[in-house]
């Protein structure tokens, strides 16, 4: 599909907030007014093909879709917004949207309690004011008092692992690792019961902030940071829940 790079217009001067989360002071930063011409950034992702293909969502709740233009100019802004430079975590990087309803959906058990993403997400939401409700939470993981999982274990990984007296081997592999976290951190027991995202956060989980999504409002956070959809079953049975994403890493 050919989209006119006029459609990713940025505004010169959107209203930026940021923010710092928990005990470990996770930046947060806020960029309302984003796009110049959201209406036609809700156009354009209203119109596209739309898939919930394995190998193209994961386990991402909902289904998504994807247009080639030239995303540098987003990332740029992105990352002088994030007061560092960011490239994208995968190449080629197209402008992604992802759409979620609750109608006819039911979450898995992995998608209702936090995860987390590569290294740096960028999140930009699409839908109207009369869509826009619930937002994006960050959260403590309460067993073990983390608020992130780092890309390769740090001092305080090596400690939860030590207190839970954990061979080594769990750490010297990125499987060892992983293993480590999925039992230790993302365990189906922690979990929300009920068919719904974790929200409020129950025992295991504990809410920190909720981000409240607006029209055109981007967000950037540090991905590593436990987070989930903050969404509520009765919302999103009508109309789709639409954001932009971009997953993008320190250089």
């Amino acid at each position: 599909m050919q989209v006119n790079q006029d459609v990713f217009a940025l505004n010169p001067d959107p209203q930026v907030q940021v923010d710092y989360i928990g005990q470990g002071k996770h930046k947060v930063v806020i960029a309302d007014y984003f796009y110049q011409y959201p209406e036609k950034v809700l156009q354009l992702a209203m119109g596209l093909p739309y898939t919930d293909r394995f190998e193209i969502v994961g386990n991402f709740p909902g289904v998504r879709a994807s247009v080639n233009v030239d995303s540098a100019p987003i990332i740029a802004s992105i990352s002088q917004l994030w007061g560092a430079p960011l490239t994208p975590f995968f190449t080629p990087q197209p402008v992604v949207f992802q759409g979620i309803t609750n109608k006819g959906f039911r979450l898995n058990i992995g998608q209702r309690q936090p995860h987390i993403d590569q290294d740096v997400t960028a999140m930009v939401y699409i839908n109207p004011a009369e869509s826009c409700v619930g937002g994006t939470g960050l959260f403590r993981h309460t067993p073990t008092e983390l608020e992130r999982v780092p890309i390769t274990p740090d001092q305080a990984i090596r400690s939860l692992a030590d207190r839970l007296e954990l061979s080594d081997e769990f750490l010297e592999s990125a499987e060892g690792y992983e293993n480590f976290q999925n039992s230790m951190i993302f365990n189906p027991l922690f979990a929300c019961r009920e068919p719904t995202y974790i929200n409020d956060g129950n025992q295991f989980w504990e809410l920190l902030k909720m981000i409240e999504m607006r029209p055109n409002r981007l967000i950037i956070f540090d991905g590593r940071c436990f987070h989930s959809q903050y969404i509520q079953p009765h919302q999103y049975t009508e109309a789709f829940r639409i954001n932009q994403i971009l997953y993008l890493s320190h250089t």
